[in-house]
């Protein structure tokens, strides 16, 4: 207002002038508060809010629509090891008190074998006699564990390996609740089951080797997957396309061609009274 009274030597001119600079910069403060308001913070949301700051490089790039969306894949299984922010929970209920309240010693019967050579079979058999001899006791069966924990994982030879590395994490937890834990996987490799033993414990675990010839097996193929593995209609069957690395020295040796079912389950039951 003054600088236009110096200019044109008229107070009202000068006041003309100055009134209407005024009311336009009003004007525009409105405008530019209304558009903020709209486009910005409401539109955008909340995020836009939190990340305007950000450097164009650190900020998230818009979606191509001409580009298809990859679809999400499976986390490859992790070998790391456990963060050091991960901090174990001590409980007043120790091991010991469970084994003083079950009155028997915990044990994992880990049972490896070909497909078909029984240890379903026999795992069902010793359960039912433990549970009838009061132990607390449960089975982990191949197939019912791939139907849901392991339900992600093929049948490669490093979905093999993270398949048995995450039942026997499952074995651990079972038998640090006192239970008797029977597991029936085929578990190939000798590596898996070296880990499985170091996971679970060595006065804990003990290895059963289910010796069954793989021509009897394949004469029982009671699920019809040596004939699909035979036809190439099934990759990486253990025994056909697929190795089976048979235990060394395993702490219970149950041949199923000389043995029947009860003579096998025998055989165990005496291994774990004698082993508690």
């Amino acid at each position: 207002m003054i600088i236009s009274y110096i200019i044109t030597g008229s107070v009202s001119i000068g006041m003309a002038i100055g009134g209407f600079e005024v009311f336009t910069k009003m004007v525009l403060y409105y405008l530019h508060e209304r558009a903020w308001y709209k486009y910005v913070n409401l539109g955008r949301g909340a995020s836009a809010t939190s990340n305007w700051h950000l450097a164009p490089s650190a900020q998230q790039p818009a979606a191509n629509p001409k580009q298809p969306t990859a679809s999400p894949q499976p986390p490859a299984p992790s070998s790391q090891q456990p963060t050091p922010n991960i901090i174990p929970q001590s409980y007043s209920i120790s091991l010991s008190d469970r084994i003083e309240q079950n009155k028997h010693h915990p044990k994992v019967f880990w049972m490896t074998g070909l497909s078909g050579s029984g240890k379903s079979t026999i795992a069902n058999a010793l359960q039912n006699k433990l549970f009838q001899s009061g132990y607390q006791v449960y089975v982990l069966d191949g197939d019912n564990v791939r139907g849901g924990l392991n339900k992600d994982l093929d049948f490669s030879d490093e979905g093999r390996v993270e398949n048995i590395r995450r039942i026997s994490e499952v074995a651990k937890l079972f038998a640090d609740a006192g239970f008797v834990v029977i597991t029936a996987f085929i578990s190939p490799f000798k590596a898996d089951r070296e880990q499985a033993k170091r996971i679970i414990g060595e006065e804990t675990f003990c290895e059963v080797f289910v010796d069954t010839p793989l021509e009897i097996c394949e004469q029982r193929d009671v699920k019809g997957l040596y004939k699909k593995a035979r036809a190439g209609e099934i990759k990486n069957f253990t025994g056909i396309d697929s190795n089976f690395e048979e235990p060394e020295a395993p702490d219970v040796h149950v041949e199923t061609a000389n043995l029947n079912i009860e003579e096998c389950v025998e055989v165990l039951f005496r291994h774990l009274a004698a082993s508690s």
